[in-house]
């Protein structure tokens, strides 16, 4: 039986995706707005409290929900006052939709999506060498065992994304493109304030008017330049200037399905 529903509605939303899929840049855009208390990946909270999935993955479904376990987390990630929203965001939690949602039945979620090829290239220094410091998905340590660099990269991509369309099927949700948020922010943005019920201002419009394709000059999300690496002009496509012919030809191929239906268009015909 799922854990009971709070007698008086939270306002509380979570922003998911892929890592290295731009729920940076999301979670601080909606964090701008004044009455947003914005909480920035509580990796602690959610592992002590609920633990984690098969083989050490971040992947919970909604039998980890227990109402212990939901009491701990609703009493934690709460509202600073009263009608204010709270916004966690958390790479890890793309892998444990059924178990926030079982958890936090009212709550908002946004799914950020990005090109695989992209991310796969953006993951590359945190997950495609030695260690492993994203988000891991049930599979984590086969792939880390039989494949390095873009190639396990991609492939981290493909499981998390494929895991949470399928989960984020049985769950309302908005899903926003990175692409779109950096290249013309203004209707992602309308979007977003009109699903968290957030009144206009111009917190929101300001930040989106620092984000840019470009990756000079442009902004760049808090705690992320770990992860960062000036190696390209562009965000979106960055794997044409990133990536060999024979290692765009390669990830192509693996992603193409799941590209399709995202919506991306596959470049080129060759690489089919």
């Amino acid at each position: 039986m799922p854990p009971h529903r709070e007698a008086i509605r939270t306002r509380r939303a979570f922003v998911v995706g892929c890592a290295r899929s731009g729920t940076s840049i999301i979670g601080e855009l909606i964090g701008a707005h004044p009455n947003v208390d914005y909480v920035w990946e509580a990796h602690e909270l959610w592992e002590t409290t609920a633990g984690y999935g098969p083989d050490g993955s971040h992947r919970l479904d909604g039998t980890a929900a227990s109402a212990e376990v939901a009491d701990v987390l609703r009493a934690a990630l709460v509202p600073s006052a009263p009608g204010r929203l709270l916004v966690e965001k958390n790479p890890r939690n793309a892998l444990r939709i059924p178990f926030l949602h079982a958890v936090f039945p009212d709550a908002r979620v946004i799914h950020i999506v990005r090109d695989g090829r992209d991310v796969a290239c953006s993951m590359l220094p945190g997950c495609g060498g030695d260690g492993w410091h994203h988000l891991k998905p049930p599979r984590w340590e086969a792939l880390m065992e039989r494949w390095s660099g873009v190639d396990r990269c991609a492939r981290i991509w493909r499981d998390v994304v494929t895991i949470a369309l399928a989960d984020l099927e049985h769950v309302p949700h908005l899903q926003v493109r990175y692409e779109d948020l950096v290249r013309a922010p203004d209707e992602s943005l309308a979007a977003i304030v009109g699903y968290l019920d957030l009144s206009p201002g111009e917190e929101m419009p300001e930040f989106a008017r620092n984000l840019s394709d470009r990756v000079r000059g442009s902004y760049e999300a808090a705690r992320q330049t770990v992860w960062s690496r000036d190696d390209h002009e562009r965000r979106v496509g960055r794997f044409r200037e990133n990536l060999t012919s024979e290692e765009q030809r390669r990830l192509t191929v693996l992603l193409g399905p799941l590209l399709d239906r995202l919506g991306y268009r596959r470049a080129p015909s060759s690489a089919d």
